[in-house]
């Protein structure tokens, strides 16, 4: 996938996928259009208030209200999240093969500490507070986890 940076006319920066990536190895949608339902449940656990429903109508509504922005940056962040998790998984095999699987656990401890950490910062700093400091917050995790992902996957094919 490809990242551009965004500046939309109210000021609000984040990063989004090209249209023509989406649906590459992620599951974004079916065929028929319709989003996939294991991102679908990923979002609906991780977020509170929420119906499926709700998730279902909004996931690809990234320039609407604000609580669609927040649906759609939530979806895609899941997507990323999904696609860390099972290249992870992966990787704990071979690190147990290996004898490193606790040096690579701590390290991906440590990256999620670094993740939620900076994105919070980047919350607070590029809005200042208020309902557009979630939308840098799920954008942010969406960029740092996909890289997380490249890289995992990257060392992965090394081999």
């Amino acid at each position: 996938m490809e990242y551009w940076p965004l500046k939309v006319l109210t000021g609000i920066a984040f990063s989004i996928c090209s249209l023509s990536s989406y649906g590459i190895g992620l599951g974004v949608a079916a065929a028929n259009g319709a989003p996939d339902e294991k991102v679908v449940q990923h979002v609906l656990r991780n977020s509170a208030g929420l119906t499926a429903d709700e998730i279902r109508l909004n996931y690809d509504r990234c320039d609407s209200t604000t609580l669609s922005m927040k649906i759609c940056g939530a979806y895609r962040w899941a997507m990323q999240d999904i696609r860390l998790n099972r290249a992870f998984s992966r990787a704990k095999v071979v690190a147990k093969d290996s004898g490193y699987e606790q040096s690579l656990v701590r390290a991906q401890r440590a990256w999620l500490t670094y993740r939620d950490t900076q994105c919070a910062f980047e919350g607070i700093s590029g809005a200042g507070g208020g309902t557009m400091e979630g939308l840098y917050v799920l954008s942010c995790k969406e960029e740092l986890t996909k890289l997380q992902g490249d890289r995992l996957e990257a060392e992965e094919n090394q081999r």
